[in-house]
């Protein structure tokens, strides 16, 4: 379930490229939806494979849903086969079996089940995106039939499902599977109900996992024989799934229902029906031990959100401290809490659960109760590690955690002295419950420096207490505590929360010097933490495209470029969280900060070619393709320019880069200037031609080459008349060799006709 979530939370925000195995080409005439290219894991960011991988280990587990596991295993033990075939022999033909691809799997499963999967392949491993289904239903009393409205939502990210889908209903008398076709958008299907409405208070009702369980029915509505209703319940499909249904129903699947998920499922559903019988059954839920441990921190969560949402109402978080309590205190009394003992692994995770959901607690001004501070000064007060054979030293620092949680954004103003600089507030100048809380946090840095813990976490966790205190105003923002614990000698999960630390004061205070701390950092330190601070740049941006920031300046996307193409040149998994640092700074389109206009601009509209410097109307965020002139492509962001390039590019006027030049016959007008001419057809575009008309006084002196950024155009020939002849105003840089050929011809006609003569005489 974890995996689909966060499958279908990635899909949803991001769009996961197609998980094609090989590279497929399609021609647009005979597919719509275009060229398909493979993923390589070397070309993909660290957060995006692990999703890719989620998402491959559940369409293997469709396809054994749909084709069955044995059938699956004889599958892979001939792929097996083939390739320890493959291995020992020395015929170079058959070694395309050591690497499977995704053709070669889909033809073998097609050649061992029988079963042909090329729909199947095409929707979910070809294509991307999740559907997303919406579903209420709502019982027909006089038909007995429940009525199912299955309703798909295809926003981005998302997409349109077809196919089969299981539907199991709990009744009275049982549960029934029924299979549905999904075939549109919205559809209605009527499912059969098999029990009849008996007046009864108790009747023993046959569950799923076969067990028959005595269900008071009082409160539930008699009229209606269903219990209740589940959507694919054994995940066939990858998919997102919202349910509408009664918070009886829900309550009866949360007490009933054996499956976690489906518990889990009815707990975040009990989120929003706020109501005592919610609270009590979430409540049984924690205190039960027979319940999954996940399935009680869930609960012990859900409690929390439900106590502040009844906050006006008398909603307390003395409700939850109860609980813990009841399973955690001390025999003496409760408000002790008792010697620890982790050796009930399930126990210990839910009593951490516990004291994060109470410290969670708000009350109706969004502040944190003073119960809840109470209880964790207890807790720190009287644990005692002294008889239990594991380490605290995570439970101590979720305590710490939970401590930092209760801090609310500082809502009073408190006065401070005239000319006093707000960097230098004293502590005395803090609320008391501020102070006792950096108390707390400084105690456990000096302990941790005495008796260090299981990878200094406690430290960790003070240092994130330490960043949020800062954040809500409670502290001053300083970095350079973080600095110091970020440095090489300390330990690399000390470091790691203190570069967290960093990342999000670098996006609040778009601190210069801390970002060039980071940025050092990655480009000096060992590839685990590189990598990490990358992460967290790429998750947590200081700044976006839409937003200023006085970060954005040329030397930032110098040094990421130069991260990107030189330095993690070697390094994939570094050079791809480079790029989505970059992405998620700049996005696709050109940096706002490098100077407006790098590059040839084709303007098909006027159908004239321009510098897009020369241009300042033409920008480089949209080129138009000289193959296609009616679709706009976006272009890859344009390398920086640094150094002299970029000081010859503002202070110089380039002229115009001309693909053609055309010249026609000279004006001697004073003001001539450039026109335009004719066009010419040049591949599939057509791009306008340039005729320079240019005074006889410009004869006087030879022309130089035309230059442009990429070198030098050749001298343009003198353009022939119709006759083959050049014409009369024809431009040229030096003396015509046409008209001297025309002199001496006339001479030599002149000397022949006196030779004649004379021959005569």
């Amino acid at each position: 379930m974890e995996e689909v979530q966060r499958v279908c939370q990635y899909e949803s925000e991001h769009t996961l490229p197609p998980l094609c195995g090989t590279l497929q080409v399609t021609s647009a005439s005979s597919s719509s939806s275009g060229p398909r290219a493979s993923i390589h894991p070397h070309l993909v960011s660290g957060r995006e494979l692990a999703v890719l991988m989620s998402k491959a280990h559940l369409i293997l587990r469709s396809i054994q849903l749909k084709i069955g596991h044995d059938l699956l295993m004889q599958v892979f033990h001939k792929q097996l086969t083939l390739a320890s075939s493959a291995s020992q022999s020395s015929d170079f033909a058959h070694w395309h079996n050591l690497i499977i691809s995704t053709a070669g799997l889909m033809k073998s499963i097609q050649t061992v089940s029988g079963k042909d999967l090329s729909h199947f392949m095409e929707q979910w491993v070809c294509r991307n995106g999740v559907p997303r289904f919406h579903v209420s239903f709502s019982y027909m009393r006089k038909k007995n039939y429940v009525e199912l409205r299955l309703k798909q939502d295809l926003p981005r990210g998302y997409s349109k499902f077809v196919g089969p889908m299981t539907v199991v209903v709990q009744e009275f008398d049982g549960h029934f599977s029924h299979t549905i076709q999904v075939e549109d958008i919205s559809t209605t299907h009527e499912l059969p109900c098999h029990s009849k409405i008996r007046k009864s208070k108790k009747r023993k009702v046959p569950l799923s996992h076969g067990e028959e369980v005595d269900i008071d029915v009082s409160s539930l509505d008699m009229e209606v024989p269903v219990l209740w209703l589940r959507v694919d319940p054994e995940f066939q499909w990858l998919r997102q799934l919202s349910m509408e249904q009664p918070d009886t129903l829900w309550h009866s699947m949360l007490k009933y229902e054996r499956d976690a998920v489906a518990q889990v499922e009815a707990i975040e559903a009990l989120e929003e029906f706020p109501s005592s019988t919610s609270r009590d059954l979430l409540r049984e839920s924690i205190l039960n031990t027979q319940f999954y441990y996940k399935v009680r921190v869930q609960a012990a969560h859900s409690l929390a959100k439900l106590i502040t949402d009844t906050a006006s109402s008398g909603g307390s978080p003395g409700f939850l401290v109860s609980v813990f309590q009841k399973l955690y205190g001390s025999q003496a009394h409760l408000t002790i809490v008792r010697y620890n003992d982790f050796s009930d692994i399930a126990a210990y995770f839910v009593q951490k659960a516990i004291v994060q959901s109470v410290a969670g607690v708000r009350n109706m001004h969004n502040q944190c109760p003073k119960e809840v501070l109470s209880f964790l000064w207890d807790l720190f007060k009287y644990s005692d590690n002294q008889i239990n054979k594991y380490s605290d030293g995570y439970y101590f620092s979720t305590l710490v955690d939970s401590l930092a949680l209760t801090v609310t954004p500082k809502v009073a103003v408190v006065p401070t002295p005239l000319g006093l600089d707000v960097a230098k507030i004293p502590v005395a100048i803090m609320t008391s419950e501020s102070q006792a809380i950096l108390q707390e946090i400084v105690q456990g840095l000096n302990i941790e420096k005495v008796i260090p813990s299981y990878k200094h976490s406690i430290t960790a966790s003070c240092l994130a207490g330490l960043r949020v205190l800062q954040k809500n105003g409670h502290l001053p923002t300083d970095s350079s505590l973080f600095r110091e614990y970020a440095s090489k000698d300390n330990f690399v999960e000390v470091r790691l929360a203190a570069l967290k630390a960093l990342v999000d004061i670098v996006q609040a205070e778009h601190s210069e010097g801390d970002m060039n701390f980071l940025l050092d950092i990655v480009e000096n330190d060992i590839p685990a933490v590189r990598l990490w601070v990358l992460q967290m740049l790429a998750s947590n941006p200081p700044f976006t495209r839409k937003t200023e920031s006085k970060l954005n300046t040329l030397t930032l996307v110098e040094r990421m470029w130069s991260l990107i193409c030189v330095k993690f040149s070697h390094d994939s998994r570094s050079r791809n969280a480079a790029v989505d640092v970059y992405s998620a700074l700049y996005g696709r389109l050109t940096p706002t900060c490098l100077p407006q206009g790098l590059g040839i601009v084709i303007d098909l509209k006027e159908k004239v070619a321009r510098s897009s410097l020369a241009s300042p109307a033409l920008s480089p965020k949209t080129l138009i393709s000289a193959t296609d002139d009616t679709r706009p492509k976006t272009i890859s962001p344009t390398p920086p320019v640094s150094g002299l390039l970029q000081k010859e590019l503002l202070n110089s006027t380039p002229s115009p880069v001309i693909p053609q030049i055309k010249m026609e016959p000279m004006d001697t007008s004073p003001g001539a200037a450039i026109t335009s001419g004719g066009s010419t057809s040049t591949g599939s575009a057509s791009v306008k031609s340039l005729s320079l008309k240019i005074p006889t006084s410009h004869l006087k002196r030879p022309l130089l080459p035309y230059t442009h950024e990429g070198g030098e155009f050749p001298t343009p020939s003198p353009e022939l008349g119709p006759s083959g002849a050049p014409s009369e105003g024809s431009l040229s840089p030096y003396p015509s060799k046409h008209k001297k050929r025309k002199s001496e011809h006339k001479h030599k006609k002149k000397n022949k006709h006196k030779q004649k003569h004379k021959h005569r005489s």
